[in-house]
């Protein structure tokens, strides 16, 4: 990059090195010691972990902030007001994204990750030890490719080298480059190691040195990304076939790097002061308590396009908190309570009862407040007209929130009593009482968040009141994807299932796609449960405070996941299958990966305008608090320029190759009315293999 960003670099590389060397502890127990490591003196075994560590963190965040652009994720900011730095999800949730968004995933790709690999792969080369040259090779493609799909264009071919100005290559290219890098690690990891070499065991923390796996992984990697090319005329359908079969084929196959619910001390993470060791998705989504689900995402868990059907899934993908507690009578403890399940946040439509979207005026409650006594607030009818379509609506609305409140409704005021145990928002202002249906899915970890035990990683209301804390009051049990110790999924069976459905669904070969299709449930539904069977055996199911929290931890019962199998929400036939159908499926199964925002601009999120495929993603619309602050896009939803389609390129680059940067926006998007690098109109731009046809 230039000057400034070889110097952090160079100064990153430095303490990540020193960070290596000293406090990897017993997660990253792969290292040796150099007693003054340096790009020099660091081994290739020290090196590789702390690759894949920045790569997966980069790819956290921008699966996490990706997936709001999908409806997947929102947040409890309401997107008014001077950007700050905290917003970056809500902003991209209503689909008005800001430049900032990109500067950490970059921050940890080319800092973390890839300054690290040139030397990674001279030094495999030097001693031998190839199959470290093609991991590097492989997260060398991996990180390209996935800021090429953010940003569309990115320093590729220049970035890694002495040019303190690179310029930008085109998507294509880099794309073209990775494949072939891919192709590479292919060969290398066929043949074995030199005698004597270093052990890939001895620094892999993805595989744990297996070779024949990598080679899966490597397969996977090839398959999903021709599959991105589904809308250009490099799409080959055989290809993307041929590398599913040499690759995963069974969830004994799946990559991914595993965590713990650990108290590392002060060891944290140079970047952004993360914690090592505890689940990259966690620190991005539900390390604190404004992130929510969107209503969306939530519908499909709970009515599959419509079905009526509930998946048992729900229950472990949406948290739980606490509701209608009653206390001892000594107020001191939870004598008995309810789970009030996430409803999620309605990004794209208002609310029953409700005149406007909930984002119109105040950002949503991040923490509610515990009812010590009886507290009574009074609600003037004046206030509750401007959101509510009635008096009597803003009473159900209570009513079913606060099972027990006493409500009073006079001339000019709704008064309403919430009784002792009771969580709300002490702010007298009706916007809010609606705001405990929206439950946070953070989740505490022993080192940061105030968590009683490693095996219990509900949210608790410690940051507010230590004594809800003490009583084990839940505030959210979180979610599958994102707890502290949740997996990293790097590549997974049930993805190229999804894959291999739709590309025989294209081929017209519905008895085959049916069949990955239904592979791709199942497997999903295994993998799942492979994981609360673990946690189930560490005792995750009963709280420190011996509350039941198997609702969100214990295995899925297989009755319940055959009757799923046979309900409305799966076809029962291949003739019945349509394209929305594996997508939306595959959805679920890819968690919070920013795959998901791939596949959603391959189809033109609910466009309908792929031919053959109707609207892929159904029940969507267009975000109702779409302020578009900060990105101009077309008026027109069957326009691809409607649409989020890529992210600004990093400030990095516009604000410190600004030449370079500027000259290759407007030779390559001047012709779409792009004036320059901080064009709001660069987000409606699609990314190279995203045009359609």
């Amino acid at each position: 990059m230039i000057t400034v960003m070889k110097k952090i670099l160079s100064i990153a590389l430095s303490l990540i090195l020193i960070l290596g060397a000293s406090s990897c502890k017993d997660w990253l127990d792969v290292n040796t010691n150099p007693n003054s490591p340096n790009s020099e003196s660091a081994t290739i075994e020290l090196r590789l972990p702390w690759v894949q560590y920045y790569y997966a963190y980069s790819w956290a965040v921008a699966s996490v902030r990706s997936n709001a652009t999908t409806q997947i994720i929102t947040t409890t900011n309401n997107n008014l007001g001077q950007f700050d730095g905290n917003n970056h999800i809500s902003k991209l949730a209503n689909w008005d994204p800001h430049q900032d968004v990109n500067l950490t995933p970059y921050q940890h790709w080319f800092v973390g990750a890839a300054s690290n690999i040139p030397d990674l792969i001279t030094k495999s080369q030097e001693n031998g030890s190839t199959h470290y040259e093609a991991a590097a090779l492989v997260i060398k493609s991996m990180g390209f490719i996935m800021m090429v799909d953010l940003m569309g264009d990115i320093p590729y071919t220049q970035a890694l080298t002495a040019d303190v100005s690179p310029t930008p290559d085109k998507g294509e290219d880099v794309y073209a480059g990775c494949l072939a890098d891919l192709d590479r690690a292919i060969e290398l990891f066929s043949q074995p190691q030199e005698q004597g070499s270093t052990l890939l065991s001895a620094g892999d923390i993805w595989c744990g040195g297996d070779a024949s796996k990598w080679l899966k992984l490597c397969y996977g990697l090839k398959a999903r990304w021709l599959g991105n090319l589904s809308k250009t005329e490099q799409y080959n359908p055989q290809a993307i076939l041929d590398a599913i079969s040499k690759s995963l084929q069974s969830n004994s196959d799946n990559v991914k790097m595993t965590h713990a619910n650990v108290d590392v001390g002060s060891d944290k993470g140079v970047l952004l002061g993360q914690t090592y060791g505890n689940s990259v998705i966690w620190r991005n989504a539900a390390y604190n308590a404004n992130e929510r689900l969107n209503r969306w995402y939530v519908n499909l868990l709970t009515n599959f396009k419509g079905s009526g059907v509930e998946d048992p899934r729900a229950d472990k993908l949406l948290p739980h908190m606490m509701t209608n507690v009653k206390l001892t009578d000594d107020e001191w403890y939870i004598a008995d309570y309810e789970w009030r399940r996430d409803e999620g946040v309605n990004i794209q439509g208002i609310d029953e009862g409700w005149k406007v979207s909930r984002y119109e005026g105040a950002a949503i409650r991040d923490l509610l407040t515990y009812a010590s006594a009886d507290t009574k607030l009074s609600y003037s009818i004046a206030d509750i007209d401007k959101y509510y379509v009635s008096t009597d609506a803003f009473v159900a609305a209570v009513e079913k929130y606060y099972k027990g409140a006493i409500i009073n409704v006079t001339a000019d005021a709704v008064e309403v009593t919430y009784r002792t145990g009771m969580m709300y928002c002490e702010v007298a202002d009706p916007q809010y009482v609606e705001d405990i249906k929206y439950v946070n899915y953070a989740a505490d970890n022993v080192a940061d968040a105030f968590g009683l035990s490693a095996t219990d990683m509900s949210c608790y209301y410690s940051k507010s009141d230590a004594w809800t804390r003490d009583m084990g009051y839940v505030m959210g049990t979180s979610t599958f994807y994102a707890r502290p110790d949740s997996d990293t999924d790097i590549l997974t069976y049930s993805e190229l299932c999804f894959l291999k459905a739709e590309v025989l669904f294209r081929q017209g070969d519905k008895a085959g796609a049916y069949d990955a299709y239904i592979a791709g449930i199942k497997s999903h539904f295994d993998r799942m449960n492979e994981k609360l069977r673990y946690w189930e055996g560490l005792g995750c199911c009963t709280t420190a405070k011996g509350f039941d929290v198997s609702v969100s931890y214990a295995p899925m019962a297989q009755a319940d996941i055959d009757a799923y199998m046979k309900s409305a929400a799966v076809k029962q036939s291949s003739a019945t299958l349509t394209m929305s159908d594996i997508m939306m499926q595959k959805l679920i199964a890819m968690g919070f990966d920013y795959q998901n925002w791939n596949d959603m601009r391959r189809f033109n999120y609910y466009a309908g305008n792929i031919a053959d495929f109707g609207v892929v993603y159904t029940e969507m619309s267009e975000p109702v608090f779409r302020t578009c602050t900060n990105a101009t896009f077309s008026a027109d939803d069957q326009d691809d320029m409607f649409y989020v389609r890529r992210w600004q390129q990093c400030y990095y680059e516009t604000d410190f190759n600004t030449t370079e940067t500027e000259q290759f926006i407007l030779d390559n998007y001047g012709q779409y009315g792009i004036e320059g690098q901080y064009d709001y109109k660069i987000y409606s731009i699609p990314v190279w293999w995203d045009w359609t046809k």
